[in-house]
């Protein structure tokens, strides 16, 4: 029996950890594999960024590798069905106060967007948060606070 995804696509400044059944659209900003001393397992790691230029911290074990392998830099991508914590620690690559665990049900698929297709942001002007598309969730005033400023991803294509 197939499972059944939400289609509801939301924002990263909007994730809670209150369930597992989220659908974000997401583009890979950068992605390595960890050794862990401690546990003794590798780990693959990714930093995702939305439309709104919002990152955060992706982590999945091993185990789990088969369900995120169209996770690739610089695509976008659907992902689906995920768990998500708060991120503690001194040294958090994203400012996001979450991070994303891929799970046993996560699904990752197609997104129809293209980098040349986002629009660019400009995080100076107020109204640009009404020009944009946000896929059936609203953006927050006061978001722009919450975005990183210098991210590279935002080129125009050439």
């Amino acid at each position: 029996m197939a499972m059944v995804t939400n289609s509801e696509i939301t924002m990263l400044n909007n994730l809670k950890p209150y369930k597992t059944t989220w659908k974000v659209e997401v583009k890979v900003i950068r992605s390595w594999s960890q050794q862990s001393n401690y546990s003794g397992e590798n780990t693959f790691e990714f930093l995702l960024e939305d439309m709104m230029g919002s990152e955060i911290y992706c982590t999945c074990k091993r185990i789990f590798l088969a369900r995120v392998k169209n996770l690739q830099v610089g695509q976008w991508r659907f992902l689906e069905n995920f768990s998500v914590y708060p991120a503690i620690g001194m040294y958090r690559l994203s400012g996001h106060k979450f991070k994303i665990s891929i799970t046993q049900c996560s699904i990752v698929t197609n997104s129809s967007l293209t980098t040349c297709e986002v629009p660019s942001i400009d995080h100076n002007k107020e109204s640009s948060s009404e020009d944009l598309p946000t896929s059936g969730s609203k953006r927050k005033e006061g978001d722009a606070d919450l975005n990183d400023m210098n991210s590279t991803s935002k080129k125009l294509c050439g």
